[in-house]
C-alpha cells in the first residue's frame, strides 16, 4: 500500500498543529441553525445517559443530510429496521454502538511500520477505520433508537481525534496526505453532513477547524506541489482512497456553506461579520481548489476499470478501492455534480460487483491473486445491487458473515441503509435464487480467469492468472494457478505476509518468497523467475464440445531469454478434469521446475503421479514431459511464515520443454497419460486415460485439432 521511505519522526510536530480559522468566522459559517429541541449537550454537560431526543427525522429538517442519504431515507431506514431482512443489522448497530460507548479512545501509534505499538495504541490508518466505525455506528445507534448517549459519543469521538491524536498520516507514508487522511476525510464529511448538524454551532465550528487543517489543507498542501504525489491520478486504491474521502469532505463544507443564514441586506456590516465573510469565502476557495483537481483525478482511477469489471489489485483492493470511489461518486451525483453520474454510467461499473463474485467461490475461499487476496464482503455490494437492480450483488453480500465485534469499517450500519426490502426483483422473490455466473468466467482486460463445472458453489475450481506485471500490488506469478475443492484451497496462492517495513522497496520486495516467482504455482526457468513490470496476455477462451481451453502468454517476462514461455489450461469431461501444457521455449538451453504449492502434503507415486491433500480435500495429478518423466520432489518453501509444501517438478536442461500435467480434483489417483510432440514442437498430442487431444502450438496459441476417444478403447 506504499511507495518509498520517509523519516517520519522529525514530520509528527508539524502534522499535529491544524491551521487555525478565526473562531468567530467558523462558527457563522457553519452555523445553519437548526433550532432542534433537545440537541446535545456539551460533552462536559449531563445528558442523561437513556435520555432520549425527538425523533431525529422530525428534529433536524434546517439541515438534511445529502451526500450518502437524506432525512427521508433515514426516516425510512428507522422505521424498517425491524424487517427480517435487516433485524440483524440493527441489533449489530446497537450492540456495537453500545460496546463503543465504554471502549478505550483510539490513539494512533507513531511506531513505524513493522515495529511493536505502546499498549492501547494501534497504527494510524486501523484507527482511522476503528473512528469510522464508530461515528457511523454511533450515529445509525442514534437514528435507531433516539437516544442522543450515542450521539454525543460520536461526537467526542471526532473532537478527539481532531484534538489529540498526534498524526493524520500513518507513519508508514509520507506527509502530508495519505490513505489515513483519506479516510479520516470521508469520515468527518459524512459526520458534517450528518451527525455534527444536531450540535450547537460552537462546537460543529471546533471540528470543523480542525479538519479544515489536518485534511483540507493538508490535501492541498499535498497536491498543489509542482509535482503533486503519485497517488493524485494513479490507477490505484491510493487514488480514490485519497481523493474520494477530500472530495466528500470538501462536498460537506461546501453544503455548509450555501445553509449559512446571509445578512438580510447582503453585505457584512460589522467588523465580526467581515472576518466570517472573509473566513467564509477562504473557505469556499479552498473547497473549490480540492474539488477542481480531485474530481478530474479519480478518473484514472475510473479508466483503469475494464468494461467488463475486472481490477488487477484483486480482491481485497477492489473492495478498498471501490467503498471509497462509489462513495465519493455517489456524493458527487448526489451533489449535482456530473461526474457522479458520468460514474454510474459506465459499463465496467455496472459489471465490477460480479469480479469479486468470481474469484470469491463459496462462502469461504478467495480464489484471486497478489497481495490482500481476501474476500470482498461490503455493504457497497447492497448499493451496487440497489442502483442497477441486480440480486446477484444482493445475493452474495446477504452469506456475508456479521461480526458484531468487529472495530473496523461500519458495515452494518451501512448495510441498513443500504440493503433494499420488498421489491420484487430481490432475490429472496424468486425461489432457489442463484446469480447466472459462467462456468468459465474470463476477464480478458486484466488477464485473470476461473474454471469450474459450474457457478456459483462450484465443486472445484481452477484459477488462472495472466495480465501485467505492473499492476499495483502484483506479484511476479505470470501463468500461475490455484486449485480449490469444496471449501479448502487444495493448490494454494500465498498472498501476503504483514507489510513489513520494506515491503514495497523496489530493491526488497522482489525478494520475498511470496512476491517472486518461486512462491508461485508456475514455472521457473534456469532456476529464475519473471520481472517486474513485464506484460503477459490471456488469449480469447475457446470453447469445443466439453473442452474448454484458455491460454496464457508469458513470452520475454522472465530474467533469462525465454522467447516463448505459455500455458495453457484445458478443462475435460465437463469440467472434472483440468489438463495444464506449459510451453517453454529459450534462446540457451535451460532447466525448467514446475511449482505447486500447497498448505496440506503431497505424495509421490510412481510414473509422474502426485496425490495432495488439505484437510478433507484431496485431488491426484500426474506430470509427463515430452522428453520422459520429470523429477518430482517434495520441499518446504523456506522463506514463508506458514507450513507450506512445494512439489517440486524439474526437467533437464533444454532450448524446448513440453510438459503436460493433469489435476483430477477429489480423485486419489490420476488416470495413466502419455505425451508426443513433432521434432520442432509445432504440434503434439496427449492421451489421458481414454481421451487424446492433439493440438498446435504457434504465434497465435493453442489450436486444438481433435479431441476423441483414442483407438485402442473403441
Amino acid at each position: 500500500m506504499t511507495r518509498g521511505r520517509i523519516d517520519r519522526r522529525t514530520c509528527l510536530g508539524a502534522l499535529a498543529a491544524p491551521m487555525v480559522i478565526p473562531a468567530r468566522g467558523r462558527a457563522a459559517a457553519m452555523d445553519a441553525g437548526d433550532g432542534r429541541a433537545g440537541s446535545p449537550s456539551p460533552a462536559n454537560a449531563d445528558d442523561g445517559a437513556d435520555a432520549q431526543d425527538s425523533p431525529p427525522s422530525q428534529a433536524t429538517a434546517a439541515t438534511t443530510p445529502r451526500l450518502l442519504f437524506t432525512r427521508d431515507e433515514l426516516s425510512r431506514m428507522r422505521a424498517r429496521a425491524g424487517h427480517p431482512r435487516l433485524s440483524r443489522f440493527r441489533d449489530a448497530v446497537i450492540a456495537r454502538a453500545t460496546a463503543t460507548l465504554t471502549a478505550p479512545p483510539l490513539v494512533p501509534s507513531i511506531t513505524m511500520r513493522g515495529e511493536p505499538d505502546p499498549p492501547g495504541e494501534d497504527k494510524g490508518l486501523s484507527c482511522a477505520r476503528a473512528l469510522q466505525g464508530r461515528v457511523f455506528t454511533l450515529g445509525m445507534a442514534w437514528e435507531i433508537t433516539g437516544e442522543r448517549r450515542y450521539l454525543e459519543h460520536a461526537t467526542v469521538q471526532l473532537e478527539q481525534a481532531v484534538r489529540d491524536w498526534r498524526i493524520w498520516v500513518d507513519t508508514a507514508h509520507q506527509p502530508p496526505f495519505d490513505l489515513m487522511t483519506g479516510e479520516l476525510s470521508l469520515t468527518f464529511g459524512i459526520a458534517l453532513d450528518w451527525l455534527l448538524q444536531a450540535n450547537d454551532a460552537a462546537r460543529r465550528a471546533s471540528i470543523v477547524n480542525g479538519v479544515v487543517g489536518r485534511g483540507l489543507d493538508a490535501y492541498l498542501a499535498a497536491i498543489e506541489r509542482p509535482t503533486p504525489p503519485g497517488w493524485h491520478t494513479a490507477p490505484h486504491n491510493w487514488n480514490t482512497v485519497c481523493n474520494g474521502g477530500a472530495v466528500v469532505l470538501a462536498l460537506a463544507l461546501q453544503a455548509s456553506i450555501a445553509d449559512r443564514p446571509r445578512p438580510e441586506n447582503g453585505a457584512y456590516g460589522r467588523a465580526g461579520d467581515e472576518a466570517g465573510g472573509a473566513a467564509e469565502a477562504s473557505l469556499a476557495d479552498k473547497v473549490a481548489r480540492v474539488l477542481q483537481k480531485a474530481v478530474p483525478a479519480m478518473e484514472h482511477y475510473w479508466d483503469h476499470l475494464r468494461d467488463d469489471g475486472g481490477w488487477d489489485e484483486g480482491t481485497g483492493y477492489w473492495r478498498y478501492g471501490h467503498r471509497y470511489a462509489l462513495m465519493a461518486a455517489e456524493a458527487l451525483r448526489r451533489s449535482g455534480n456530473p461526474a457522479g453520474d458520468a460514474v454510474f454510467a459506465r459499463a465496467g461499473v455496472r459489471r465490477t460487483g460480479y469480479f469479486p463474485l468470481v474469484f470469491n467461490p463459496g462462502t469461504r475461499l478467495a480464489a484471486g491473486f497478489g497481495d490482500s487476496n481476501s474476500r470482498a464482503y461490503d455493504p457497497i455490494f447492497y448499493f451496487l445491487g440497489a442502483r442497477y437492480r441486480d440480486a446477484a450483488f444482493i445475493w452474495y453480500q446477504d452469506r456475508a458473515p456479521l461480526d458484531t465485534e468487529r472495530v473496523g469499517w461500519p458495515d452494518a450500519a451501512l448495510a441498513l441503509i443500504w440493503r433494499p426490502v420488498d421489491e420484487p426483483w430481490l432475490p429472496e422473490n424468486t425461489p432457489n435464487y442463484t446469480p447466472h455466473l459462467p462456468a468459465a468466467a474470463v476477464f480478458e482486460g486484466i488477464g485473470w480467469a476461473l474454471l469450474a463445472p459450474r457457478q456459483p458453489d462450484p465443486p472445484h475450481f481452477l484459477s488462472f492468472k495472466n495480465g501485467s506485471l505492473a499492476a499495483n500490488h502484483t506479484h511476479l506469478d505470470l501463468n500461475h494457478v490455484s486449485v480449490g475443492v469444496g471449501d479448502e484451497m487444495l493448490l494454494i496462492e500465498l498472498g501476503n505476509r504483514p507489510y513489513p517495513a520494506d515491503y514495497f522497496r523496489a530493491d526488497r520486495r522482489y525478494g520475498y518468497y511470496e512476491i517472486g516467482t518461486r512462491g508461485h504455482n508456475t514455472v521457473l526457468v534456469g532456476g529464475r523467475g519473471q520481472v517486474h513490470g513485464r506484460k503477459g496476455r490471456l488469449l480469447p477462451l475457446i470453447e469445443r464440445g466439453d473442452l474448454r481451453i484458455l491460454s496464457g502468454v508469458a513470452d520475454d517476462a522472465y530474467e533469462l531469454s525465454a522467447p516463448v514461455a505459455r500455458r495453457h489450461v484445458c478443462t475435460l469431461d465437463d469440467g472434472q478434469v483440468y489438463l495444464v501444457i506449459d510451453q517453454i521455449e529459450t534462446t540457451e538451453a535451460q532447466p525448467i521446475e514446475l511449482r505447486w504449492h500447497t498448505g496440506g502434503d503431497w505424495t509421490i507415486g510412481d510414473g509422474g503421479s502426485a496425490l495432495v491433500t488439505s484437510g478433507a480435500a484431496r485431488g491426484a495429478m500426474r506430470m509427463l514431459a515430452a522428453s520422459g518423466i520429470p523429477s518430482m520432489s517434495v520441499a518446504a518453501a523456506d522463506g514463508w511464515i506458514r507450513p507450506v509444501s512445494v512439489l517440486r517438478v524439474e526437467c533437464p536442461a533444454s532450448t524446448r520443454h513440453l510438459v503436460a500435467t493433469v489435476v483430477v480434483p477429489g480423485a486419489t489417483e490420476a488416470p495413466s497419460m502419455s505425451m508426443a510432440s513433432s521434432r520442432d514442437g509445432a504440434s503434439a498430442w496427449v492421451r489421458i486415460g481414454p481421451r487424446e487431444i492433439a493440438f498446435t502450438l504457434n504465434q497465435s496459441g493453442f489450436r486444438l485439432r481433435e479431441s476423441r476417444a483414442s483407438a485402442e478403447h473403441h
